[in-house]
């Protein structure tokens, strides 16, 4: 599924060239390591006004697959429209759960790898000559997800100063008021604590998929945030969409300055039913990058 739509954004892109729609040229720099696990690798584009710039700003993209796959060239075509418009664009591989098991791998190992990632960028940066000097975290799905969790509970911490979050699809909410009886199983694999039926009626199951779930820490300081979901999303339930709408309309009112929430009313998890939204969506994407970079 990843490879297909994959394949599908690349076409789109394509076609955009073609008709000189985007087009500025850049550098990739492939499979640089960020840390020892075996997956611990970042793939780097520059567009080569980068190189002239006083400062850069990144864009880091995620990949989805469940928590438990996916490859980071998943997210290349992203990363590829981002350096046509002259910012610089990451896209990461991560350590991977295994699906419904309590594994030494936890979504707090992914929370780190993307803070060892980050400080790889900055130490290329530096190689480079490309200061760079803020960073979106951006995802797709289950990298939405870890995406969003890193931005909202280590921002202090991160290598780079962190300008903003993007992300489409991303899980928000691991509570069963989202997810139903499916909570217990991801908390598990997420957490890496086995929930039983003790803690399901005590309350700490609860409090460990609260822990997980990005929307428990929107508050009025959290940074600005671009989300998307869809009208007909066969995984990622609704329940989620319906959270992170609530949470930041009743943090920053009904047309806030700290959000933008994209809707897909036709398109299932792809996001690939409506044109028009994903064109809004890129569009508010690209109006991000120039308002929070600063160019």
């Amino acid at each position: 599924m990843q490879k297909v739509l994959g394949l599908l954004l690349t076409i789109m892109l394509m076609l955009q060239t073609m008709f000189g729609l985007i087009g500025q040229k850049f550098d990739v720099y492939e499979n640089i390591r960020y840390g020892e696990a075996e997956r611990d690798l970042v793939t780097v584009y520059v567009p080569k006004s980068a190189y002239d710039r006083e400062y850069n700003g990144c864009v880091l993209y995620i990949h989805g697959g469940s928590w438990t796959g996916g490859e980071k060239e998943d997210m290349a075509a992203h990363c590829k429209k981002i350096a046509m418009k002259g910012y610089v664009a990451a896209t990461m591989s991560y350590s991977l759960c295994v699906n419904g098991t309590a594994t030494d791998v936890t979504v707090y190992t992914m929370l780190d790898e993307v803070g060892a990632c980050i400080q790889a960028i900055k130490d290329f940066g530096e190689e480079k000559g490309l200061n760079i000097t803020k960073l979106a975290t951006a995802g797709y799905s289950a990298g939405g997800h870890i995406s969003m969790l890193y931005s909202y509970t280590r921002p202090e911490t991160s290598p780079i100063a962190l300008a903003f979050t993007a992300n489409r699809v991303g899980p928000a909410d691991l509570t069963t008021a989202a997810w139903g009886d499916v909570s217990y199983s991801l908390t598990t694999m997420l957490t890496g604590v086995t929930v039983t039926d003790e803690m399901k009626e005590n309350g700490e199951a609860d409090r460990l998929s609260k822990e997980i779930s990005p929307v428990y820490y929107v508050n009025e300081n959290t940074m600005p945030s671009l989300f998307a979901y869809a009208g007909n999303d066969p995984i990622v339930t609704p329940g989620n969409r319906q959270a992170m709408e609530k949470a930041f309309r009743d943090t920053f009112g009904e047309n806030g300055s700290g959000y933008d929430y994209v809707f897909y009313p036709l398109s299932g998890h792809g996001l690939l039913l409506d044109p028009l939204s994903e064109k809004t969506y890129d569009n508010t994407l690209f109006r991000y990058c120039e308002t929070y970079f600063g160019y």
